[in-house]
């Protein structure tokens, strides 16, 4: 009786354990803890996307459509566990194009697919493909027979696609032509736009050319304008259009380059933006002469987050202009500075001069202190108030920059994509997708020398098996006494 019970109760342990070990296992599937121990931040989410998936209470359905075979397969795979992770309503299904023909038909005739290597986000109706060439910047070097990944830009575009699944509608971005202006149809690897074209597309917007001539105001549909880098004059009523487009909480980007007289200066004057005929030189951030390099960022949602360098091409002097105390706070511009230049930067007005130097007479902008930094870019809002009745009113928004240059094709370079898209998304109130800029590839490379790699082959194949047997036979040995 005595050796029953015993053993009846090494039965019900065996059995509490197990049902204790399936408790564990149940609690930790319902409530997952992820911890990143790496030190690297590669898949991790920014708080912008965290945000967007806490807001998010649709399910996405997403479609991976890529082979197992290819480079970034590994890299989308471990992106969306994170989306997953943090939110029940992503849902993924991998389809491999290679082997699942059936399904990959059925799927590409419903989504219009005409390639494969995509991801397609779908809520409800809508959906949206996401391209390898939006996922990561492929480069090849001359020699180079395959091409290797310089940036892995996943999260940007995967969020961008939720995000824009999410709104509904498309907002629809008009980048005004007829004055000399750089066009996104236009495809000169230096000086035209159609790289930045192309990622706003890409951002789930919709991009149009809008020539003001024979119009009577902006399109309805206009969610922002883009005037960038005129070369010249506009006409008072064209002027007069952008201005009442504004007024209507309208959302306009302007980018002026030096030395060019467009008309807009009296219009920007009253929205409390200061131009100058003039070039920026900074010989603290400079490589070439032409060039300004920002490091040195305001506190404002388009630039605060900013961790990359902006290259702008023979920049002006954007500042603020001392408003009306007597004016109502309501019909103030709120104007505030993106980014300025070093200590020793200086605004130059004789440009005809060979020679480029700081003049002590004359002092910088506005006759302030000389060793001011400059600003190249504000952002200015107007109308941002909240009624009696708790409702908020849309305000006017105007982000100006002091070159149109940097984001050409020729010279997309380090953080211009970035700020230019920032500036956009603040704009068009997508703080959820400002910031979210591609993280670098990071090699990690083991390189070991002959005898390093003997000594590790004979402490593999030989020293741990022989550690395992002598363990072995020391508790033979003991058991046997």
């Amino acid at each position: 009786m005595k050796r029953f019970l015993i053993n009846l109760n090494s039965i019900a342990a065996v059995l509490l354990a197990f049902v204790l070990v399936q408790m564990i296992g149940f609690i930790g599937a319902r409530n997952p803890v992820r911890v990143n121990l790496s030190g690297r931040t590669y898949y991790e989410l920014s708080e912008k996307t965290l945000s967007l998936l806490d807001e998010l209470e649709q399910d996405v359905r997403v479609t991976v459509f890529f082979q197992e075979e290819h480079k970034l397969y590994h890299d989308v795979e471990n992106l969306l566990e994170e989306y997953q992770y943090h939110s029940r309503n992503i849902h993924v299904e991998w389809v491999d194009p290679a082997r699942d023909l059936a399904r990959t038909e059925k799927l590409a005739n419903q989504y219009g697919l005409t390639e494969a290597q995509v991801v397609v986000f779908d809520i409800g109706e809508r959906s949206k493909v996401v391209k390898q060439g939006d996922i990561a910047e492929l480069t090849k070097e001359k020699g180079q027979r395959d091409a290797t990944i310089s940036a892995f830009k996943g999260e940007q575009a995967f969020s961008s696609a939720i995000y824009g699944l999410m709104q509904g509608d498309t907002p629809t971005v008009y980048f005004l032509v007829g004055h000399g202006e750089k066009r996104v149809s236009e495809f000169d690897p230096m000086s035209g736009y159609s790289k930045i074209g192309t990622i706003v597309l890409r951002d789930n917007l919709i991009v149009k050319e809008l020539m003001l001539s024979g119009e009577k105001q902006i399109p309805e549909d206009a969610a922002a304008l883009v005037i960038a880098g005129p070369e010249k004059m506009m006409s008072s009523v064209e002027i007069e259009m952008i201005e009442d487009y504004l007024s209507r909480s309208g959302r306009v980007l302007v980018m002026l380059d030096a030395l060019r007289e467009t008309g807009l200066e009296p219009m920007l004057s009253r929205w409390g933006v200061a131009l100058r005929d003039d070039i920026v030189v900074d010989p603290e951030n400079t490589l070439r002469g032409s060039d300004v390099h920002i490091r040195r960022y305001g506190v404002h949602p388009i630039s605060m987050e900013m961790d990359s360098i902006v290259q702008f091409i023979l920049p002006r002097s954007i500042m603020q202009v001392v408003g009306d105390e007597n004016a109502a706070a309501e019909d103030q511009p709120s104007v505030v500075p993106l980014f300025f230049t070093s200590e020793k930067s200086w605004s130059e007005t004789q440009v005809e001069e060979s020679t480029a130097k700081y003049d002590e007479k004359t002092g910088d902008f506005l006759g302030n202190d000389p060793n001011r930094p400059i600003s190249l870019g504000v952002a200015v809002e107007r109308g941002a108030s909240q009624t009696m009745l708790d409702v908020q009113i849309r305000p006017s928004r105007m982000v100006v920059f002091g070159d149109s240059d940097f984001v050409s094709n020729g010279s997309m370079v380090g953080g211009n994509e970035d700020l230019f898209m920032s500036a956009l998304n603040w704009l068009l109130d997508r703080e959820e997708l400002m910031a979210i800029a591609p993280k670098p590839i990071e090699e990690v490379k083991l390189s070991l020398s002959r005898k390093q790699l003997r000594v590790l082959f004979w402490i593999n194949v030989t020293g741990i098996p022989a550690v395992a047997m002598v363990l072995g036979l020391l508790v033979w040995a003991r058991r046997r006494k």
